[in-house]
């Protein structure tokens, strides 16, 4: 029982598009600093506490690789430092650690900088840096564009007013699976074929995370054919916006007024992580949501009861991707784009509505004189 075709063609460019293809290519990461990551907390560390915040700018490095090194020069154990996000490694990207140091001075700064990563500020705080707690990232990418014609511009400026105001399916992107899905095929060997070793805790959490966020893009790819990953179903879960709340719609809720609400930003749709699903007391039921949701769950039903049995339990990740304080900038043959993303979200699943890109850090990208 290999990996299903569905599943690997959820992991990178199969995935269909919500817009019309984009007439025009490039590349892009042919230098790190071509992709640019600043992590917006959302919060000020406290100023005091047993938590050392750092604000660190690295360039090709690993997020986790990091997080190793400081503890080994610390000489403390791993999991006393901690970071809210993975930031890619082909990048430079600004983020924050935090280092347990109960009772203990501040350290040396110049034992922990190298010519790859460097400590901006730092500040105390009470509480450790836990996963997924920063609001958002700020991403400046830069595209170098292949083809060389007088109406890029003005598609470009176009494309991106519509993707500001539309949004774009919130896949997970290929950065989740591995080089070349490889997370992925091990995952499905090790859960559903049972031929591979136990994972340790590191590579299982990944592993995990691999399949759990294939079958989130299969999904997501479903409802963009049916054309309905971004309005209101009858029944259907939404997120707020502001707040990352979650509601389900009841019968009082007027399907027009939920589609003015997300057409004005405020509300997405949400689709599901599978897992073990709880109790769905004060859930609508026999929806058109819901339905459809349970018809996907039973087609997948083998890998999703084994996600529950590793412990996962079904949550709801939102379907539209909506870009913020965003701006576009062209000068041949280069494209600019400046925006904000909610944490979780992967900037390449907007890029890819922008323009067919190829990353240099994957693929072979040939090399023009800048201009």
């Amino acid at each position: 029982m290999s990996l299903p075709p569905a599943l690997e063609e959820a992991t990178g460019d199969a995935l269909p598009l919500a817009w019309p293809a984009s007439p025009w290519s490039g590349c892009y990461r042919l230098n790190p600093e071509d992709f640019q990551v600043t992590e917006e907390l959302g919060f000020e560390p406290e100023g005091e506490g047993e938590h050392l915040f750092l604000w660190i700018e690295k360039t090709g490095t690993n997020t986790q690789y990091l997080a190793e090194e400081l503890a080994r020069r610390l000489q403390l154990p791993a999991k006393a430092v901690s970071f809210s996000g993975l930031k890619d490694r082909h990048a430079v990207t600004r983020q924050w650690f935090s280092l347990h140091l109960p009772g203990q001075d501040d350290p040396d700064w110049t034992t922990l900088n190298s010519e790859n990563w460097q400590i901006l500020a730092a500040s105390r705080h009470r509480k450790k840096l836990k996963r997924g707690v920063h609001r958002s990232n700020h991403f400046r990418l830069r595209i170098r564009i292949d083809q060389q014609d007088p109406n890029i511009q003005n598609w470009l400026e176009e494309r991106w007013q519509l993707l500001s105001q539309e949004g774009v399916p919130n896949y997970f992107g290929p950065q989740r699976f591995g080089r070349q899905g490889q997370n992925l095929h091990f995952a499905w060997q090790w859960l559903m074929e049972k031929n591979a070793r136990r994972p340790g805790r590191q590579k299982k959490s990944l592993w995990l995370s691999s399949l759990r966020s294939a079958l989130f893009n299969r999904w997501l790819a479903e409802a963009v054919q049916r054309g309905d990953w971004n309005q209101a179903l009858e029944g259907g879960c939404f997120n707020l916006a502001a707040t990352r709340s979650q509601f389900f719609a009841t019968e009082q809720d007027s399907l027009e007024d939920l589609q003015t609400r997300i057409s004005q930003g405020d509300l997405h749709p949400c689709g599901p992580l599978a897992g073990r699903a709880p109790s769905t007391a004060g859930e609508p039921s026999h929806t058109q949501a819901r339905q459809l949701e349970a018809a996907f769950m039973q087609e997948w039903q083998p890998l999703v009861t084994e996600l529950g049995k590793q412990g996962l339990q079904l949550e709801r990740r939102s379907q539209r991707l909506l870009p913020k304080m965003g701006a576009l900038e062209w000068q041949a043959p280069w494209v600019t784009l400046n925006f904000s993303l909610p944490a979780g979200s992967f900037a390449t699943s907007l890029l890819r509505e922008v323009v067919t890109a190829r990353d240099a850090s994957q693929a072979e990208c040939g090399k023009v004189a800048d201009q």
